[in-house]
């Protein structure tokens, strides 16, 4: 007489139920083996979401298994891993992205991803994701693409979300992404990086948040230059102190490469009269949701927008 196990004894559907609530290598090394049915029924999961700490682990028995049912991946560690192994992903998450893991993204062919994060990255790496993103087309169906060079957890946590379910690109963070071109480094030349052989033109969103000493008034209009069909477009710095000049030249790019814009949204320092800030709604039509509030005892400007 052959015994069964408390679990078998429930029907199929209520222990694929209870599996959801494993890890995918916990459900293996737990349950993989025992018998056929469970065997059947493991073997049987897709949309697996998975997140890799070491490169060690895709030398795990399950990963030749599962590999062509990981829908999202998410990569901790910033050793070389090939990606082409991931050809159904939807979601892709590098907290510490490599030079390597770079160049093999930039390689591969995604046609279903429609997520891609890139972590903690410095200038230089920033810098030439930034470029060779802008340059990629490798990513058919990407709605939304975001760039950290940030260490607070609260701030990349809160840029996290989808803003789009079309199914094209259609919003880009640069989070904290030094913009500005003067580059020493090797890598990229302003010529370069401001090539607008690709326009973008199902961008419907882009929000910058900057640091450092960009980006100008020249490298914003050469940027709008490749997304001639924003909607909506957020620039916030709290390092730089701007002028009404400035929000001057703005307002004139905005007019003149963005005639689909109904959402200008700041979260900007300026140093102006209060003649010219009165004047500031008059500058763009989208400028008027803009506020403001005195900061550092009246020695600048906050302009935001709710």
């Amino acid at each position: 007489m052959v015994t069964q196990s408390s679990l078998e004894v429930f029907p199929d559907e209520i222990i694929l139920d209870v599996f959801e609530y494993f890890d995918i290598r916990d459900l293996y090394e737990l349950f993989y083996g025992l018998n056929s049915r469970l065997n059947a029924m493991i073997c049987s999961k897709r949309n697996i979401s998975l997140i890799f700490s070491s490169p060690d682990e895709m030398d795990d028995p399950f990963f030749d298994l599962f590999t062509p049912y990981i829908i999202k991946l998410i990569v901790d560690h910033s050793s070389y891993i090939d990606f082409e192994l991931f050809s159904s992903l939807h979601s892709l998450i590098l907290n510490s992205p490599s030079d390597d893991q770079l160049e093999q993204i930039y390689l591969c062919h995604f046609p279903y991803l429609i997520y891609l994060e890139f972590g903690i990255m410095s200038d230089t790496l920033s810098r030439r994701a930034l470029h060779e993103f802008l340059h990629c087309k490798q990513f058919p169906c990407l709605q939304t693409c975001i760039f950290h060079r940030e260490t607070n957890a609260v701030s990349l946590n809160r840029y996290r979300q989808i803003w789009s379910n079309s199914s094209t690109l259609r919003t880009v963070w640069l989070n904290s992404v030094d913009l500005s071109l003067c580059s020493d480094n090797g890598l990229i030349n302003q010529e370069k990086i401001l090539s607008i052989d690709v326009i973008h033109l199902n961008l419907k969103r882009l929000d910058i948040c900057c640091v450092s000493d960009g980006p100008s008034i020249f490298e914003i209009d050469s940027f709008l230059q490749q997304t001639p069909n924003l909607e909506k477009f957020k620039i916030a710095s709290n390092e730089i102190y701007h002028s009404y000049k400035f929000l001057q030249q703005l307002a004139s790019i905005l007019q003149r490469r963005l005639i689909h814009l109904y959402q200008f949204d700041c979260e900007l320092l300026c140093v102006m009269t209060t003649e010219e800030l009165d004047h500031i709604s008059q500058l763009h039509p989208c400028f008027n949701r803009i506020q403001y509030e005195l900061k550092y005892s009246g020695q600048c400007i906050r302009l935001f927008t709710d």
